[in-house]
């Protein structure tokens, strides 16, 4: 066999294998490049789920912030101008905060922004008249005077513990149910009342039990 016929015999050979190992390099290659369109993918959604979770976190947290104004404002210790300009700085600081959150929720998913909002109405119409009776009462000059009692009450535990339960339907694979099928969730586990139910406030310290006058909001009582 001449040299002629042993470099055609072997070319073919060499074109297969060439080819086999572009194969093998474009596979290696393609492999590489998903992965890291994956990874990518994956560290996106971690970190929108950590924020979207320290939002909804912030979002609660502000809500028991709301609720606990009256006590701050019923358990200072004097009425000095001082003492009462920062009350009322926290009390337009915790409704600026309040608006933001009702905003972003309202952005991030309408089923929860209905729980939100519900349950923002129902703490507001309880902390407006609990506040202007607070402002009215005098300073607290012991400690004894600082033990309110149990006065937040179950009630506004059970308000603020709906849109506890509202918030795990925005994660794992309650997030890709149809928003539809979230709110009657949402209303069968308690957290949308009907408008049927009856809505009463709470004893608050100082407070008659009366829901609020027409016209009544948060800011009535700053």
């Amino acid at each position: 066999m001449g040299p002629t016929l042993l470099i055609a015999h072997l070319a073919p050979s060499q074109a297969a294998e060439q080819s086999a190992l572009l194969s093998v390099g474009l596979a290696v290659l393609g492999s590489s490049v998903l992965a890291g369109v994956l990874g990518t993918l994956l560290g996106n959604a971690r970190a929108n789920a950590a924020l979207r979770r320290d939002r909804y976190a912030q979002a609660v947290r502000c809500l028991v912030a709301w609720a606990e104004y009256p006590y701050r404002i019923r358990r200072r210790t004097d009425d000095e101008p001082g003492t009462l300009a920062a009350l009322a700085n926290h009390g337009h600081t915790l409704q600026e905060q309040l608006a933001e959150s009702k905003a972003w929720v309202a952005a991030e998913s309408q089923a929860v922004s209905n729980v939100f909002d519900s349950c923002l109405t129902e703490l507001s119409s309880r902390v407006s008249p609990a506040c202007i009776a607070a402002w009215r009462a005098p300073p607290v000059t012991t400690a004894a005077a600082m033990v309110l009692g149990d006065a937040r009450t179950q009630d506004v535990d059970q308000i603020v513990a709906r849109m506890q339960v509202a918030v795990i339907y925005r994660f794992g694979l309650r997030r890709i149910m149809w928003r539809w099928w979230t709110v009657r969730r949402l209303r069968r586990r308690g957290c949308l009342p009907s408008s049927q139910n009856s809505r009463t406030n709470p004893a608050w310290p100082g407070t008659s039990g009366a829901g609020p006058t027409s016209g009544d909001t948060g800011s009535a009582a700053l």
